[in-house]
């Protein structure tokens, strides 16, 4: 195995969230202008997908 267990488990729940949270198209365009306000948006999509799950 090319890394230990706790690091694929981690990268895999990173990558299984990334994944959920491109399905907001604001997201997955990067549509705002600023990072500051994407920030915004990818916050707001993380905390509504952890209050879903």
């Amino acid at each position: 195995m090319a890394c230990p267990d706790w690091i694929y488990n981690n990268r895999n729940r990173v990558e299984r969230l990334w994944a959920r949270l491109k399905e907001w198209q604001a997201v997955a365009t990067r549509s705002e202008k600023t990072a500051r306000s994407f920030m915004g948006v990818l916050s707001l999509a993380a905390t509504i997908d952890r209050l879903k799950r």
